[in-house]
Order: C-alpha cells, then sequence, then structure tokens
C-alpha cells in the first residue's frame, strides 16, 4: 500500500470517530460554549484536502446548537514513485524516489560496471599510420599505439607517345594505385607516315602525300611548281653542251631477221664524241627490238640516255594505254634525257589541233605522273600548222626536228665535226648566236660515224637534263 493511500485512511478514520463525539461515544471533537455543552458534530466535509506539503481542513455543523465547526487536519505521508538507473560503464546505478509534490531521493548507490572494449586493427597503408581502435558498447573509444606508414612501393608504365600527342611514364603503387605521372616522352610525329609523292604534271603542281598508319591522318606538303621543273620549250642558253644521236633498229645490222639486230659498238661511238643518246622504245606497235640492249651498252660505254615513243593511236584512251606499255617498258631504267612522246605520224593529221592536243598532253600527263620528264618530240610543220603552239611552247621540253638546208660540199652525210651550216629558212646557225633555242634540236638525218655502215640522226642538247632529274628525282632519279 503506498503512503498516499495510507494518509487517506487515516482522516477517514478521524472523521469517523468525531461522528460520534456528542453522544459521548467514542473521541469527540468538542468546544465548550459558556458552559453549557460540547460541540459535537455528527458529520465532516473536507473543504481543504491535506497533502504531503500541507495540513487540509474540514467543516462540521454541531448537533447541539447548530455551530459550524472547523477542524485542521494533518500533513499526509509522501507518495513516492520509484524510477530505477542502472549502473553504465562510467556512472553508478541507483534508484530514484519521487513524489508528485515534486520531493525525490536517490536510494543506495550501484558501483559503475566500467567499459567492456572490442578491437579493430587499422593496418598501416602507403600513406596513413597503422593502430588499434578500442570501441566500448557506450560509445566510447580510443586508439592504442600508432605503427608507421608503410610508404608507396610504386612500378613504373610508360604511356606511348602517339602521332599528336606526347606520351608520358607513369608510377603506381602495387598496394594502394596511388598514380604519380613521370617524365614526358615527346610525340612521335607521324614518324610512321607513308610518303607517296604526286609529281608535277602539265595539270597540276606536284606535291608529297604523307598518310598515318597510326593515327590514319593524311596531310600533303613540298609542294612542286610544274613551272619550276618545265619552264616551257624554250631555253635561255645558246651554247651546245652535248652533242648526240637518236637511234632505232634501223640504225643495226641484222641476222636472219629484222628482229634479229646486232649490237652498236657503243664504246666507238662514244670515243667518236657522241655523248648522249635518245633510244626508240617501241610504238604503238609494239617494244623496238634493240631497246633493251641498246640501252644497257649505251649505259656501260657511259653515255647519257633518253627515250621516244612513236605514236599511232588516234584516241586518247588508246593513247593512254601507249602510256601504261611504254612505263612499263622503263621500269627499272634511268634516264638522264626526256621521255618523249613522238607526235608526226600521218595517220593522226586528220584529228584536227584539239584532237591531236587531246593525245599529247593525256601522254605526257600519264608519263609524269609517274616520275618522268615527259616531253614532246616534234617538226616545224607540226608545230607551228597542226598543235597548239603557244600552249606547247609555254608548257612542254621540246625536242625540235628541224634540218639543215645543205650538206657540206661534195659530202652526203655530216660529221659530229661539221659545224658550219644553214637552217632550211636560210639564216645561217653558228654556236653562240642570241636567238632561243629549244632544250634539244635534231638538226640533220644526215649524220655518219667512220666505222658505222648506217646514218643517224644527229643532235645538240642545250640544257643540263641530268642536274634536273637528280634535282627533281625524276626518271629514276
Amino acid at each position: 500500500m503506498t503512503y498516499k493511500w495510507m494518509g487517506l485512511l487515516l482522516i477517514c478514520m478521524i472523521l469517523s470517530g468525531l461522528l460520534l463525539g456528542c453522544s459521548g461515544q467514542g473521541e469527540t471533537a468538542e468546544t465548550e460554549t459558556e458552559g453549557k455543552h460540547t460541540h459535537a458534530a455528527a458529520s465532516w466535509k473536507v473543504t481543504v484536502p491535506p497533502s504531503c506539503t500541507s495540513e487540509g481542513y474540514a467543516e462540521g455543523v454541531c448537533v447541539q446548537c447548530g455551530e459550524t465547526l472547523k477542524m485542521t487536519l494533518p500533513k499526509t505521508a509522501h507518495g513516492y514513485t520509484e524510477e530505477v538507473f542502472a549502473p553504465t560503464c562510467e556512472a553508478e546505478g541507483f534508484t530514484r524516489y519521487t513524489c508528485a509534490c515534486g520531493y525525490t531521493y536517490d536510494g543506495e548507490h550501484i558501483p559503475s560496471t566500467g567499459h567492456s572494449f572490442t578491437e579493430e586493427v587499422f593496418a598501416p597503408t602507403c600513406e596513413a599510420e597503422g593502430f588499434t581502435r578500442y570501441t566500448c558498447a557506450c560509445g566510447y573509444t580510443y586508439d592504442g599505439e600508432h605503427i608507421p606508414s608503410t610508404g608507396h612501393s610504386f612500378t613504373e608504365e610508360v604511356i606511348p607517345p602517339t602521332c599528336t600527342e606526347a606520351g608520358y611514364t607513369r608510377f603506381v603503387c602495387e598496394a594502394c594505385a596511388y598514380e604519380a605521372e613521370g617524365r614526358p616522352i615527346p610525340a612521335i610525329a607521324h614518324a610512321h607516315a607513308t610518303a607517296e609523292i604526286f609529281y608535277a604534271t602539265v595539270n597540276r603542281d606536284g606535291f608529297t602525300r604523307h598518310t598515318c598508319p597510326d593515327c590514319g591522318e593524311v596531310y600533303d606538303d613540298s609542294y612542286v611548281r610544274y613551272r619550276d621543273i618545265v619552264s616551257g620549250a624554250y631555253v635561255d642558253n645558246t651554247e651546245i653542251l652535248m652533242q648526240g644521236v637518236d637511234t632505232s633498229k634501223w640504225n643495226h645490222d641484222y641476222g636472219a631477221s629484222l628482229e634479229d639486230v646486232k649490237p652498236l659498238n657503243w664504246e666507238a661511238l662514244r670515243a667518236a664524241g657522241v655523248e648522249f643518246v635518245i633510244l626508240k622504245a617501241g610504238s604503238t606497235l609494239g617494244k623496238d627490238p634493240a631497246f633493251e640492249r641498246d640501252y644497257a651498252d649505251a649505259k656501260a660505254a657511259g653515255l647519257q640516255v633518253g627515250a621516244y615513243f612513236y605514236a599511232y593511236s588516234d584516241t586518247p584512251a588508246e593513247t593512254l594505254a601507249d602510256a601504261e606499255t611504254l612505263l612499263s617498258w622503263l621500269t627499272g631504267k634511268q634516264f638522264e634525257l626526256p621521255i618523249y612522246f613522238d607526235l608526226e605520224d600521218d595517220s593522226l593529221r586528220d584529228l584536227g589541233q584539239e584532237g591531236l592536243m587531246a593525245l599529247c598532253t593525256t601522254f605526257t600527263a600519264r608519263l609524269q605522273e609517274a616520275g618522268y620528264y615527259a616531253a614532246l618530240y616534234t617538226n616545224t610543220e607540226w608545230l607551228y600548222n597542226l598543235l597548239d603552239t603557244d600552249w606547247i611552247k609555254e608548257n612542254l621540253d621540246v625536242w625540235y626536228a628541224r634540218y639543215v638546208a645543205d650538206l657540206p660540199d661534195g659530202s652526203s652525210a655530216f660529221s659530229l665535226d661539221d659545224r658550219d651550216f644553214t637552217w632550211k629558212d636560210g639564216t645561217a646557225y653558228k654556236p653562240g648566236e642570241t636567238d632561243r633555242r629549244f632544250g634539244v634540236w635534231q638538226y640533220t638525218q644526215y649524220g655518219r660515224v667512220e666505222g658505222f655502215t648506217y646514218r643517224f640522226d644527229f643532235n645538240y642538247a642545250f640544257k643540263d637534263y641530268k642536274s634536273v632529274m637528280a634535282e627533281w628525282g625524276l626518271n629514276g632519279f
């Protein structure tokens, strides 16, 4: 039973005793009035209930005189509720008693339990120290002795450069994957690029195209203007630089057939003063049977060599096929003089200027694309009457056939030493004249070299072609 209910029971007992006061039964609450009688109430009414902090009051009416009576009620005892505080790791335990009036007190204290730790080990890393962490269930924690960090353990990795970006070395820690950049490696600048040469032609300037297999980039450089290689048909020089001949199977002795040509004595030609030769490679009808041997023997004798192709085809398509055929014959050979397109056959006259020029540009441009110094062989009639004279003089080198008018007195042929002759137009030719020259001049078909049966065409060169080929990498140079 709580203290509160015990107090209420006591009040009830007092009040019930007072009810019996007037009849003289039990304990009475009496008040004398002039000696007349003792007050006694039959019942009492609690007007102010007592509490654990203050007294209460009750009122009643005297059964004899009707006077209102007042009686003091004593304080009640405290009525406590209990709150138990269990001991913790750091705090004592106890029971707290609390009355509704606010009065409180704590009972006997129970000692604290103390911390109960669990251990968590943090191993040292490359950059952080290691330690053991002690943690209690209450949340309290502390770290034990620290172990030094291990430091990084690096391996070196090479990031290779590309054509457009620099590479570098990278250091990677084996333990924690931390990365640090090392030394730079310069970009390789398209180091593996392949170069394709686009030679200058009558139709376009030349350049070198580079294709990088690493990144696929394509770029052009080393531009070459066609005009820098061929400045037209005329040369400024008027001095004869070399004298030479041109040959075909018709300059040879034969065996059983025209195909069975006998070799020329190229050493004898060289000794006689022949410095260069322009060989007939062939024609639309096929390769000249003397071409391969004459090329090898002339080279062996120390002569500078050029070649020409005699045209019969009358369409650009057929002429292009002729050019491809000639290119197959020229493969593997090196020529100090140009490769000439011989445009003079009577069967082609009716094509007119436009048709003939189409053949000329088709053939020469294809050879130039393949890296050859392609030029034109023609004569006065064709150059001035059938072809586009101005275009040719401006764009092509020319091997010009214009024969002198007269042979030396009493002679049927010219020798290599003859110099005093006249042009067909009647003007005298002498070395050193200021009139302009073409690159090569074929001045006679009546040339005789001592020791040889057949006549030769004699030619003068006014241009240092070998230097041109070497400078621009043409004709196999």
